[in-house]
Formats: C-alpha cells, sequence, structure tokens
C-alpha cells in the first residue's frame, strides 16, 4: 500500500475561464493539467489526474468523476474510492504557485499527526484544493453527497473528524486561475 498518492483535481466546468483551463497552455506544457502532473511526479509514488473524462493529451492515470454533478465533494469520494493509499493529497489544476516546500511540509504534517485531514490555512481561509485526506474518511463524504451536501467546508465541522492545520502567510500560492486576465497574470509570473 502506498502511503500517499497524489491527485490534480481537473475536472472542474471553467465557466469563468471560458475554456477548459486544465487544457490551457501553461509552464512550458501543452497543458495547465500536464504542468501540474509532472510537477507533483518527482515527489510522490503516484500521481493521478481527476476528471469527469479522459480529455488530456498526455499519458497519465486517471480517475473518473462520479455522476453528472461538478463539485470538489464528488471528485474526492471518486479518489477516496478509487486510491490503494493510505492519503491523498488533492492539489487544484488552477493553484500553479503552490510551492513544492509547502507540499512537502504538508505530507511532513501528515507522518507527524494523527489527522484525518491536513490542510492548508491561509490568511484567507481554508484551502480544501490544497490538503491531504485519509482515505478512510470516504464513508463521511459519501454520506454528505446523499445528504445533498457538497461543501467541502462543511467536512472541516464534522466532529469525528480531526482537522489538522498548516498555516502559509503567502496568500499569493492560491492565486487560482479563474479568469482570462488571471492566467494572463500568471503567465507572467513564471517567465
Amino acid at each position: 500500500m502506498y502511503e500517499i498518492d497524489a491527485v490534480v483535481l481537473a475536472g472542474g466546468r471553467s465557466r469563468r475561464m471560458g475554456h477548459d483551463k486544465a487544457l490551457l497552455p501553461f509552464g512550458g506544457y501543452e497543458t495547465l493539467a500536464e504542468y501540474q502532473y509532472r510537477r507533483l511526479s518527482p515527489y510522490f509514488e503516484r500521481v493521478w489526474l481527476s476528471a469527469k473524462s479522459d480529455k488530456f493529451p498526455f499519458d497519465a492515470p486517471l480517475i473518473l468523476d462520479e455522476g453528472e454533478i461538478y463539485s470538489p465533494m464528488i471528485a474526492l469520494r471518486s479518489i477516496l474510492g478509487h486510491t490503494a493509499a493510505e492519503a491523498v493529497f488533492v492539489l487544484g489544476v488552477d493553484l500553479p504557485f503552490v510551492s513544492i516546500d509547502l507540499i512537502q511540509k504538508l505530507t511532513a504534517l501528515y507522518r507527524q499527526s494523527h489527522g484525518d485531514i491536513i490542510i492548508v490555512e491561509s490568511p484567507k481561509g481554508f484551502q480544501p484544493l490544497c490538503a491531504i485526506y485519509k482515505t478512510e474518511i470516504e464513508e463521511i463524504v459519501v454520506s454528505m453527497i446523499n445528504a445533498d451536501e457538497h461543501r467541502m467546508g462543511r467536512l472541516y465541522e464534522r466532529e469525528e473528524l480531526e482537522v489538522v492545520t498548516l498555516f502559509c502567510r503567502q496568500e499569493t500560492q492560491f492565486h487560482n486561475l479563474n479568469e482570462p486576465g488571471d492566467l494572463t497574470a500568471a503567465l507572467k509570473r513564471i517567465r
């Protein structure tokens, strides 16, 4: 059994971007998804992509999000039900500036703690798409979805779960790519 798998969430609708942001060129790669995949691969034994379909122009293991609803909770349920690892590090495809150093601190905290969820907290709050989730919480995630609760924030409020936080003051690490202007600024930043 693997200790921690990494999963790049790339199944969103990208409405504000106007194009599937996971498939936009980024950082010298044909797609943002490949950029994130290649960036994480040296640090995890297994890296997956999570999406509604196999839309990627490169080879990578894929976890298909189940159902027609687009939500990170649906993706998390699919991921937790698919992986054989003890836990999964989840990173949103549209978060290209989360540093490897921060990811390594998060995985080190996972190894030191007994938490069910190890999540980064920034000055703006929890970062649910930069967190480690133990696979044993799958049943709780399923029960929340069955109750039509898709907000990730509600997961951290569950009394039966131990949530461990890693505070990060550098809010710029969580500038996500939601709109065309965000992408333009990000491309200038990585040059």
